[in-house]
């Protein structure tokens, strides 16, 4: 049976936080079966560095990319954690927000 990846969006781009969608992520990933035998990795960075990207090639994760051909925008709002799909022990993924938040308008510039 081939393990499938199972992602949601823990934190929406408001501060939400998704207390439905973690439950049913630790039933479909059965988080609770695995006790403390669990990792989790978190990635952070500016936009557009390519942090899902990255996950997404060591992982096995889903996490939704940016198109280069678009133009440059942003793309994970918020926080998102996914499952990361033929490692043991279960190894969650989490994909942050760029950091310096050009869409939201919270670029801090230098003063020199």
């Amino acid at each position: 049976m081939e393990e499938l990846c199972h992602s949601l969006q823990l934190i929406d781009g408001n501060g939400k936080f998704n207390v439905a969608g973690l439950e049913e992520f630790v039933k479909a990933v059965k988080l609770t079966q695995c006790g403390l035998s669990y990792t989790v990795v978190g990635i952070m960075g500016p936009q557009s560095s390519g942090k899902s990207t990255l996950l997404n090639h060591l992982f096995h994760t889903n996490f939704r990319e940016m198109d280069a051909y678009k133009g440059r925008s942003q793309t994970t709002k918020g926080i998102w954690m996914a499952n990361c799909v033929g490692i043991e022990p279960l190894t969650i993924a989490m994909d942050l927000e760029g950091t310096d938040g050009r869409e939201r308008g919270e670029c801090f510039q230098k003063q020199f």
